[in-house]
């Protein structure tokens, strides 16, 4: 099935600033399908543990076969990531899996999510969070991350077909509807 208008949706931002929430309500309201950053993580990380070479090295591996696989039958997706800009190691990474669809024919869009980090907290506890991420970040380590990863982002950005939104005083849906009305602008 060919889609000559396939698109990478990449959604990035720190622990718990709606990432995969917004990612579920753009699958719901469009023909996206959402690839969160934990249905692999989480299924690695419960045999290699967090953190470990084999859950870095396995991860990789994993998200780039179906990134690619999706490229290829012309899917839709959206994938969501942590992005640690005081690494190369993101950048390269992300750049391999825009290089992907773009080989494919495909179009790559970025969409930084940010909010304060007393608002991400706040939604680090929330229990609904481990529903679909048993590995997810709580509010302690939500915390702790922010002082030893660097989530703000270059500007100008890297790469053209990007937008932020601040979360912290919208709700889910209405940051998918401004995410939908950016994708149709492009």
């Amino acid at each position: 099935m060919e889609n000559k208008n396939k698109k990478l949706l990449i959604i990035f931002g720190p622990p718990a600033v709606g990432k995969t929430t917004v990612g579920k309500i753009l699958e719901s309201k469009s023909d996206f399908k959402l690839f969160h950053n934990h249905m692999i993580m989480d299924s690695v990380m419960h045999l290699f543990g967090v953190g470990t070479p084999s859950e870095d090295k396995l991860s990789r591996i994993i998200r780039e076969n179906v990134i690619r696989e999706a490229a290829e039958a012309g899917l839709n997706i959206i994938f969501t990531y942590v992005w640690n800009f005081a690494k190369e190691k993101g950048k390269t990474n992300i750049a391999f899996y825009k290089n992907i669809y773009e080989s494919a024919g495909g179009e790559v869009i970025f969409i930084e999510l940010i909010a304060p980090l007393s608002i991400r907290a706040q939604r680090a506890d929330d229990p609904m969070r481990n529903t679909d991420k048993k590995y997810a970040p709580g509010r302690n380590r939500v915390l702790a991350l922010e002082h030893s990863l660097s989530f703000a982002s270059p500007n100008p950005f890297f790469y053209p077909n990007y937008t932020k939104i601040d979360t912290e005083n919208k709700t889910p849906e209405a940051v998918a509807q401004e995410i939908l009305d950016f994708i149709s602008r492009k």
